[in-house]
């Protein structure tokens, strides 16, 4: 325990505080990146149906932008998980 200011505190907890700030915002982080890709999707297939011309364009190309947004955001979140979901048993292998 090191006394600062009158406040005690212990560095292990410290270190896991920041540990635990640190997954915090990695996981807001993952948020936005899930709501970029499914939004720059959509917005990505309506902009090509609208190339493509007719109501019917528009309509497809934002159901495939949505679908191709979601299939970018659920191996994006993958990716970024994968070092947290590996078991810290075998070093991460």
């Amino acid at each position: 325990m090191t006394i600062i200011s009158g406040f005690c505190y212990n560095r292990k907890s410290v270190q896991f505080m920041g540990q635990r700030w640190a997954a915090v915002i990695r996981f807001a982080g993952i948020g936005w990146y899930i709501a970029a890709c499914i939004f720059l999707g959509t917005l990505g297939g309506r902009w090509v149906g609208q190339k493509l011309g007719g109501n019917a364009g528009e309509i497809i190309g934002t159901i495939v932008g949505l679908l191709l947004g979601l299939v970018v955001a659920f191996f994006g979140v993958y990716r970024m998980l994968k070092p947290t979901l590996t078991d810290k048993k075998d070093g991460g292998k």
